[in-house]
C-alpha cells in the first residue's frame, strides 16, 4: 500500500517519548508498505536526520519552523475559538507539499501522529484516516491549568476546551483512533461516542535496555527525560527540594541524577543543591542508568505510558513513582512500581531500595520480566499493522504479529 504519514516532530533519533513511538511505527509500516513522511522540525538539528529516515521511507519532507514565530502566530488566535496548538504546528510550505502529494499520488491510507497534524488532511475525505492521539492533548492542558496561576491557568484551560472540540471533529473523520492506554481511550469515547478507539501501548527495546553490573559508588537515584518539558521540570524540582532532603537525613550520601536534554534555568539551579547532579544532554542514557540504584517518576502531571518507567524496569532498576505516573501501565507491571502520594511515602519507598541492594535487584529483575512480556514492540506493532491494513474492520486472515516478525 501507499501510506501518507504525518507527524509533528522529526521521528529520529528514537530517544524521547514522542519520537520513540513514531519511529517504531514508521519502521513497521515501511517494512511492508511504501511510506511518504511529512514532518516538522522546530529544532534545526533535526534536519540532519533526513538521510536516516530515507532508509525507511520512499519520500521524506521535513519543513523547519521557528519556535518563536510559531508562538506568535498561536497568540494571534487567542481571541477566537481555535486551539493555539494548530497555528504553532502549521506551515504553509508543508501544507503545499502535502496537497501536491495528495494530488499526484493515490494513497491507500493516511496515518496522522498527533492531533495537530490532522489539519493538513481534513479535506482528504475518501482515504481511510488513522488518527494516533498518543496521549489526549486536551487532557494535558487541563492538567497544566491546575498547576498554573492566572493568566496562564485561564489560557491553558481555554486550550483544553478548544482542543477537545477539535479532537471531537477529528474523531468523526477518522476510520480508527489510536491511543496508548485504556484511560486515554475512555477520554476519547467521552469526546466522541462513535469513535472506533483502539489501545496500542508503547513498547520498550529490552535488548537495548538491559540489566548491567551496577556502577554506583554511593546510593543513587535517577530521573531521565527531556528537561524542557514542564511536567518533567515540576517533577524533579519537587523531588530535589522536598523528597531528597528527607532521604538524606537517613542516607547522607544519597545522590540524585537528573539526566536529560535542555534543562531549564530552574532545573540547572537544582545542581547547586547538595547531592544533585544535572547532566544536560547525554549521548547514551544507559551509562547513567548503570550508575543508579533506583529510578523515580514523581509526577503531578502525567498521561499515557511513561517510557522512562519502561526503560528503567527493562534495565533492571526498581522504580518509585506517584500513582498518576503509573496509571497507564498494565496491572501486572504497575504492581512492580512502588508508589507514594506524599513526600514522606516517596522518601520511605526510595530509601527501602537504597538500603537493600538485594531487594532492589529482585524487584528490578521481576519488573524487567513483566515489561518484556507486556511491552514488546512487536506485539504493539502487530496490532498497529492489523488496523492499518484493515481500517474498516475486514477479517485479518493471518496474525499481523507473525507477519511483522517475518520482515522486521
Amino acid at each position: 500500500m501507499k501510506v501518507l504519514y504525518l507527524c509533528h516532530r522529526v521521528p529520529y533519533p528514537p530517544d524521547k517519548g514522542e519520537k520513540i513511538r513514531a519511529f517504531h511505527q514508521l519502521r513497521a509500516i515501511s517494512a511492508r508498505h511504501e511510506v511518504d513522511l511529512f514532518t516538522l522540525a522546530d529544532d534545526p538539528q533535526d534536519l540532519q536526520y533526513k538521510a536516516e529516515l530515507e532508509r525507511y521511507c520512499r519520500k521524506v519532507i521535513i519543513v523547519q519552523i521557528a519556535s518563536s514565530m510559531a508562538r506568535f502566530l498561536s497568540l494571534r488566535v487567542l481571541g477566537s475559538g481555535k486551539p493555539l496548538t494548530l497555528p504553532y504546528f502549521y506551515s504553509r510550505k508543508l501544507d503545499r507539499e502535502i496537497r501536491s502529494a495528495l494530488d499526484g499520488r493515490s494513497y491507500d491510507r493516511i496515518f496522522v501522529y498527533c492531533s495537530a497534524m490532522a489539519q493538513y488532511v481534513e479535506r482528504a475525505a475518501r482515504i481511510p484516516l488513522l488518527m494516533d492521539f498518543v496521549d489526549v492533548d486536551s487532557d494535558k492542558w487541563f492538567q497544566y491549568a491546575l498547576h498554573k496561576k492566572f493568566p496562564l491557568a485561564d489560557i491553558y484551560r481555554r486550550e483544553g476546551v478548544c482542543l477537545q472540540n477539535y479532537e471531537r471533529r477529528i474523531c468523526e473523520k477518522a476510520s480508527k483512533v489510536l491511543v496508548t492506554t485504556e484511560r486515554e481511550a475512555v477520554l476519547v469515547r467521552e469526546l466522541s461516542s462513535g469513535a472506533d478507539v483502539h489501545v496500542i501501548p508503547n513498547g520498550v527495546d529490552t535488548t537495548y535496555f538491559s540489566p548491567v553490573a551496577r556502577m554506583c559508588s554511593s546510593p543513587t537515584i535517577i530521573f531521565t527525560g527531556d528537561m524542557s518539558y514542564f511536567p518533567n521540570q515540576q517533577a524533579v524540582k519537587f523531588f530535589a527540594m522536598e523528597v531528597l532532603p528527607l532521604i538524606q537525613r537517613q542516607a547522607p550520601d544519597a545522590k540524585f541524577l537528573i539526566v536529560g536534554r535542555r534543562p531549564s534555568i530552574g532545573v540547572q539551579r537544582l545542581g547547586d543543591l547538595d547531592g544533585v547532579e544535572v547532566t544536560g544532554f547525554v549521548p547514551d542514557v544507559r551509562t547513567y542508568l548503570a550508575r543508579a540504584t533506583v529510578a523515580v517518576a514523581p509526577f503531578a502531571i502525567a498521561a499515557g505510558i511513561q517510557n522512562k518507567i519502561l526503560e528503567a524496569l527493562a534495565s533492571g532498576l526498581p522504580v518509585v513513582a506517584t500513582p498518576r505516573a503509573v496509571q497507564g501501565l498494565s496491572s501486572q507491571t504497575r504492581e512492580m512500581v512502588q508508589t507514594g502520594e506524599t513526600v514522606e511515602e516517596l522518601a520511605a519507598k526510595t530509601l527501602s531500595f537504597l538500603r537493600d541492594s538485594a531487594y532492589a535487584m529482585q524487584i528490578g529483575l521481576e519488573g524487567r520480566r513483566r515489561v518484556s512480556m507486556e511491552y514488546s514492540w512487536e506485539n504493539s506493532l502487530g496490532q498497529l499493522m492489523a488496523l492499518i491494513e484493515n481500517p474498516l474492520g475486514e477479517r485479518v486472515h493471518e496474525s499481523a504479529s507473525r507477519l511483522l516478525a517475518k520482515v522486521l
